[in-house]
């Protein structure tokens, strides 16, 4: 019964791994949103800064508390009377049996062990905050703070989404060269074989043959190479996105359009670098606040209600029969008078550190600028290139076809043709490689324009 089990879990991961997975690109976006572990954490540390934010709010609201205590003597601990005490005092002890007659001595100090058995308390307390600076600003803090995390969820967003596309453009470029190369492997075996059969008839060297056999041989190597990296190019992308190894995919998507990019109305305001650089200067800056209103007092509130019950005796006759309330409440001030300089240290040191992030947040915003002006650059180069592939595509593909023309007539060469050949086959696959370029020279434009987007269509 076991290996039934063992044998059906295998068939059952067998044939859902087995299943081929269509994928498009939002899919792929879409999954990694949901996936993707740093995404996951990003989310989770915005959900960790809300509830600290509950945390704190919890501190300045009442804090109720129960106790109850009991205690039982089994030896109640003696006292010691002073001798100023009036001898009438003593008689009423020996009378009610608390002072022992032969134990009195007059004009000595007396020993007494006197108290309840067994006592029971019941406890109320209730301590409330009224008034302290840094709460209130700590609670301002945590706010902005919750925003910075929710910031810098959005930069990973985007950071993931960036990667994404790249990745699979990168495993969609890759596959359609190797397409290419079979296609010309295709080819290299119909001329093979075409060239076999001119052997035979004596109308061929074998020197043809056997250049077309080693050409055939680098050509299949080359295949074989680009299998293995669309392999690990297609890993990449399922790892990207949160998704098994294991798990085949097919990516559908047509390769991306060349789209124009406006970047006249860019502003330095919409890059999410820019939106944390401004949450850092505030969270610094009510830091060193923070530490400024540590001078000021602190109040609380404090009250508390009690009953207590005692033992008649110490088999706890009578204990929860009578209870005695007790009920009390005050006000606590605290103020700072010296701390060994210790908050003025700290109040430079944030300064210190907000003067930094300042500086930082110029130099970001400079660097910002400058990423535009290349991306808009660098995508302009690319576009060029890829302009310049196409008409090398289109002129390897004639010279080829003459070639072609021309060995099938017997006035050129097996080496002409292979060449030719191999000349348009690269120059399809430079022409692929610049589309990938313009792509990714597009994905990075719009990231630095602030811009880029789930969807791309």
């Amino acid at each position: 019964m076991k290996q039934l089990t063992t044998l059906l879990f295998c068939l059952f991961t067998l044939s859902v791994f087995g299943q081929t997975q269509s994928l498009t690109l939002e899919e792929a976006i879409d999954h990694a949103m949901k996936h993707n572990a740093e995404v996951k954490n990003a989310s989770l540390s915005v959900e960790d800064s809300k509830q600290e934010v509950k945390s704190i709010i919890a501190t300045g609201l009442p804090q109720v508390s129960v106790n109850g205590n009991f205690t039982h003597n089994i030896q109640i601990a003696a006292q010691q009377l002073p001798d100023f005490i009036s001898p009438a005092v003593y008689g009423v002890l020996i009378s009610e049996d608390l002072l022992p007659a032969d134990r009195f001595k007059a004009g000595e100090p007396q020993t007494l062990a006197f108290g309840a058995p067994s006592s029971l308390t019941a406890m109320a307390n209730l301590n409330q905050l009224l008034f302290d600076g840094t709460y209130f600003l700590g609670l301002k803090a945590a706010k902005h703070y919750v925003k910075m995390s929710e910031l810098l969820q959005e930069n990973t967003e985007i950071t993931a989404i960036d990667n994404v596309k790249k990745s699979y453009y990168a495993a969609l470029i890759t596959g359609q060269n190797s397409d290419l190369l079979q296609q010309s492997l295709t080819n290299l075996n119909n001329t093979l074989r075409e060239t076999k059969g001119l052997y035979e008839a004596g109308y061929a060297e074998k020197l043809d043959v056997d250049r077309l056999e080693f050409a055939k041989s680098n050509l299949e190597t080359e295949i074989n190479n680009i299998a293995l990296q669309k392999q690990i190019l297609m890993n990449m992308l399922k790892v990207s996105i949160g998704m098994d190894v294991n798990q085949r995919i097919e990516l559908t998507e047509d390769l991306m359009e060349q789209t124009n990019i406006n970047a006249d109305n860019f502003s330095i305001d919409s890059r999410i670098e820019t939106k944390i650089m401004q949450q850092t200067l505030l969270l610094d800056s009510l830091n060193i606040r923070r530490y400024q209103v540590g001078y000021y007092p602190t109040i609380r509130l404090n009250a508390t209600y009690q009953q207590n019950s005692f033992a008649e005796a110490a088999e706890f006759q009578g204990l929860g029969k009578t209870w005695n309330p007790g009920t009390m409440y005050g006000v606590n001030i605290s103020i700072p008078i010296f701390d060994g300089f210790y908050k003025k240290a700290k109040i430079s040191q944030a300064r210190v550190a907000y003067e930094k992030d300042k500086h930082t947040y110029n130099h970001t915003r400079n660097q910002l600028m400058f990423q535009v002006e290349q991306a808009k650059i660098n995508l302009t180069m690319k576009k060029q290139n890829l302009e310049n592939q196409k008409n090398n595509k289109a002129l390897a593909q004639s010279i080829y076809e003459t070639s072609k023309i021309k060995f099938d007539e017997g006035v050129g060469s097996s080496f002409e043709l292979i060449q030719a050949q191999t000349d348009q086959t690269q120059a399809e696959i430079a022409y692929s490689n610049a589309l990938y370029e313009v792509i990714v020279a597009q994905i990075e434009l719009q990231t630095a324009l602030g811009t880029s987007q789930p969807n791309t269509k």
